[in-house]
């Protein structure tokens, strides 16, 4: 066979299947993840970088998104279609929306939501802009050919369960409903409304974007997010959180079956 055909006969090879994709924003909600990774390698698509190996006997492939929507839905959609993983898991650091969350603990995403979703009404100059007039917008795919209605994606049950059942020494480890948007929010009533309005437990900027993805492509997903402040009790984040929270998957991925 000549060398080129060869090479483009390669290139067209569907990639082997990996057990996990593992999603981080940040280097410091990844290192633990890639320190654990055994046979690393390095892979860039675009923009976004992947480390596969194996973690406990797991294949997995390991994702820098980088912060926000655009990022993390990316990533997603090229890490499916790269590494055809079995399952997703989005994690990292979160914001508390719940006043009952506190530092260190885990939130384990029964839901995961998008927060900045909302429509307004019609309102004349002068009458101010108020969240009390506006109603939460819900997202739409077409699953299986025909538009569904998406106000929420939810986790994973098997993986749920397995997370909620990991032994954890820093806090609690709690099911929840995970909110994602590109914002940073410090406002309490605002963080009030957005808790009122969704139900969110906690804050970030990629998870629901990812699991939305994730849904699209029939990936089972879950994400897993470890409070990192709160304005409730700890309004400075905690950069250590990440590395906490990416310690504590790395754990997860040696224990599933």
């Amino acid at each position: 066979m000549r060398p080129l055909l060869c090479l483009l006969l390669m290139a067209a090879a569907p990639a082997a299947a990996e057990d996990l994709l593992v999603q981080g924003a940040m280097d410091s909600e990844l290192q633990p993840l890639l320190a654990a990774l055994e046979g690393k390698r390095e892979v860039r698509l675009g923009a976004w970088t992947f480390w596969t190996g194996r973690i406990g006997g797991k294949a997995v492939a390991v994702s820098r998104t980088d912060m926000g929507p655009i990022n993390a839905a990316a990533a997603t959609a090229l890490g499916i279609r790269e590494f055809h993983p079995a399952a997703v898991i989005n994690q990292g650091t979160a914001g508390a929306h719940n006043p009952e969350l506190k530092l260190w603990d885990i939130v384990a995403g029964e839901k995961t939501v998008d927060y900045g979703a909302f429509r307004s009404v019609h309102a004349d100059a002068g009458q101010g802009s108020d969240p009390a007039r506006w109603t939460k917008m819900i997202h739409h795919l077409r699953t299986d050919g025909e538009l569904a209605d998406y106000p929420f994606f939810s986790g994973d049950p098997a993986l749920l369960t397995a997370a909620l059942g990991r032994a954890y020494a820093r806090g609690r480890v709690v099911k929840g409903t995970i909110g994602s948007a590109y914002e940073l929010n410090r406002e309490l009533d605002r963080i009030l409304w957005l808790r009122k309005t969704y139900g969110t437990d906690t804050e970030d900027m990629e998870s629901a974007f990812a699991a939305g993805v994730a849904a699209g492509m029939k990936t089972p997903f879950l994400a897993i997010r470890i409070v990192s402040d709160s304005e409730w009790s700890h309004p400075v984040f905690e950069k250590a959180a990440g590395e906490v929270c990416a310690e504590f998957v790395a754990g997860l991925i040696r224990t599933l079956k």
